[in-house]
């Protein structure tokens, strides 16, 4: 959870692979694709090491500066190169369906851009063994906040798939958009999320020799407003059809636990007749706590998409990658040396989740060179981790109980109020203090972590009021008291 990033559109031209398996002959939206990379060349191209600074003549602005270069530190685990993996299976079997050289394809997109023909009663193409699709492949991406959720499927994206496939294939002559990547709107508005795949279609376009489309103004009317969702529909389904669009990544899924059912439901209707009516497949990233709302039917379960949970850094050997990147980064007068008690301070206080050790870390140089320390010590972690991350104490000691509960959800509102985005921070807040197991001494530390993370002078009226009522709730189940519970959250 991040403010509003796009990623850079990069433009390849097509280079056409020779085809093994029956069903991509002839297709040249898979033959254009990369091909398939091991492990072991992924987690080379994906890794970033970062040099640390010599800051010994640096001005203390500039040390600081210096300091936010590990932000840039990308510690690879086996999960991320099976996480690329499964975005090229996405891809390819999407494109199964939509080979655009066949007649019947042709025959059938023209029929999804004509607005007098009922989607839902067209012929599906048949695949080449006589049967017909039924849906495409989704993903439901989730771990804690902080993970490196939509950092790796950014990362995995901009450095090993183009954005944009530029053909010359047999007469074939179409961009193909790869991936489109978008922010689910904060009110999970059906509309607002049409609206902004559209304009994330009409700038990756604007960088190739096609031009800026500007499909964005066909779903406005002249005063700005949107049109009908049906009509907004109509129009994505024929420009991410025309467009060959093979796959579409919507972060801050976790934003429909805050929304109306109402909302919700649309949301994921429009997923459906994508897959259903394109065979685009989706991944959607979220929070693990986002799987609690479909808990009640498997059937939602599905349509949310096959989970795939990124972890925290606690296997060992991804562990021992990260310390070793962290303490080889020390732009400081004494670097130290590692040692067991300073590695599992950080583990105890971050809980091993990325964000929030390289945080912590950058949090730790920071004191330093405020402080004029000459080098990094016990005390001045923990006291540089208070001042960055008062919220987190907490969620991450629960954490590393096992505590079962929605723990995670703590994570979160802290990334809401680092970006300063106070209204949607309390509103997971308010979701997370309605938690049927929270209670007690949990509910407590909460309480107590309030004060210290948000700032009462900058809330509007409503903000205030909201606060208010969270720090009521929590009051009334500090005096509750539940069994004692383990495993963190289910999945």
């Amino acid at each position: 959870m991040r403010h509003i990033k796009k990623l850079p559109v990069t433009v390849a031209k097509a280079r056409y692979s020779t085809p093994i398996l029956p069903e991509h002959q002839g297709n040249p939206l898979i033959l254009a694709l990369p091909p398939c990379l091991d492990a072991k060349t992924v987690s080379s191209i994906l890794t970033i090491s970062v040099p640390s600074p010599d800051c010994a003549s640096m001005a203390k602005s500039d040390q600081l500066d210096a300091v936010k270069k590990i932000r840039q530190t990308r510690i690879i685990s086996h999960q991320h190169a099976e996480l690329y993996s499964e975005i090229h299976q996405l891809l390819r079997y999407g494109y199964v369906h939509r080979n655009p050289s066949t007649p019947e394809v042709l025959a059938w997109s023209y029929d999804i851009a004509d607005p007098s023909v009922n989607r839902e009663e067209l012929i599906q193409p048949q695949l080449i063994n006589g049967t017909r699709p039924t849906t495409a492949d989704s993903i439901f991406l989730t771990g804690f906040s902080g993970n490196g959720k939509s950092t790796m499927v950014e990362h995995i994206l901009s450095n090993l798939f183009p954005m944009v496939i530029e053909h010359d294939y047999n007469g074939f002559h179409d961009p193909q958009v790869v991936y489109l990547k978008v922010d689910m709107p904060h009110n999970s508005s059906r509309a607002g999320l049409i609206y902004n795949m559209i304009r994330e279609l009409d700038r990756v376009l604007s960088a190739t020799n096609y031009g800026d489309p500007e499909y964005r103004r066909i779903v406005k009317s002249k005063s700005g407003k949107y049109l009908p969702v049906e009509s907004m529909m109509d129009t994505l389904v024929t420009v991410l059809n025309r467009h060959h669009v093979g796959l579409i990544v919507i972060d801050e899924f976790q934003n429909i636990a805050v929304a109306s059912k109402r909302y919700r439901q649309e949301v994921i209707q429009l997923f459906d007749e994508l897959a259903n009516d394109l065979y685009i497949p989706s991944i959607k990233i979220g929070t693990p706590d986002t799987i609690l709302i479909f808990d009640r039917n498997s059937r939602h379960k599905r349509r949310l998409g096959r989970p795939i949970e990124l972890m925290r850094f606690t296997e060992k050997p991804v562990w021992e990658r990260a310390m070793k990147a962290l303490f080889a980064f020390q732009p400081v007068p004494k670097p130290i040396v590692r040692n067991a008690e300073i590695e599992e301070l950080l583990y105890k206080l971050t809980a091993g989740v990325p964000a929030y050790l390289l945080g912590t870390w950058e949090a730790v140089l920071i004191e330093v060179i405020n402080s004029k320390a000459d080098c990094i010590s016990v005390s001045l972690i923990k006291r540089a981790f208070r001042k960055k991350f008062p919220l987190l104490r907490s969620a991450t000691r629960n954490i590393n109980a096992g505590r079962k509960g929605r723990h995670s959800d703590l994570l979160t509102v802290q990334q809401y109020l680092d970006m300063d985005q106070s209204t949607m921070a309390l509103k997971h807040l308010e979701s997370f203090a309605q938690d049927s197991s929270l209670a007690g001494a949990a509910a407590g530390d909460v309480l107590n972590d309030i004060a210290d993370s948000i700032e009462i002078e900058s809330l509007s009226a409503s903000d205030l009021n909201r606060l208010n009522r969270i720090k009521a709730r929590l009051e009334e189940k500090r005096n509750l008291q539940l069994p004692a519970q383990t495993i963190e959250h289910k999945s």
